[in-house]
């Protein structure tokens, strides 16, 4: 996993490739200038009862946060039970277990790039955020990152 700031994501071209463009289609706000698919969600918290773990295989998760907040949480994905696949044959997986792990504050202003293997949970409450608008760029991991479902 990595956060930093939105205007540091060209650093981390060889962990992210196409991190560069992906960083001028947000700064343009242009999410079909991304060089990979970008899905723009805004949402309110949810309940510990509303979220669930996922994980991907061969997809990295970059999460560009516009405005607000949420906690996401993070762990070894072996560590949870498996679950059912991702629906219409995205990559991955859901996972049950309750929120735990590692908690991040994803807030305006950052990014977060979640790579193959990590399980992640969003949508908690951050603070007094009303919630979060972000970009979720599905960005392809270098095959050295690509990791079995052996569920």
């Amino acid at each position: 996993m990595i956060v930093d700031r939105i205007e540091r994501l060209p650093l981390y071209e060889s962990q992210l490739p196409g991190a560069g463009k992906i960083a001028g289609a947000f700064a343009a706000q242009k999410p079909e200038t991304a060089p990979c698919e970008v899905r723009e969600k805004s949402y309110a918290p949810k309940s510990p009862e509303q979220r669930r773990f996922e994980v991907h295989f061969r997809t990295i998760d970059l999460m560009i946060a516009k405005t607000g907040a949420e906690v996401i949480h993070l762990m070894p994905w072996g560590q949870l039970e498996p679950a059912e696949p991702l629906p219409k044959g995205a990559d991955g997986r859901k996972l049950n277990g309750p929120p735990q792990g590692t908690a991040v504050i994803l807030e305006a202003g950052f990014f977060c790039a979640i790579f193959p293997g990590e399980a992640h949970m969003v949508g908690g409450p951050a603070g007094n955020a009303a919630g979060i608008e972000k970009w979720v760029v599905k960005a392809p991991a270098p095959k050295e990152f690509h990791i079995e479902d052996n569920a």
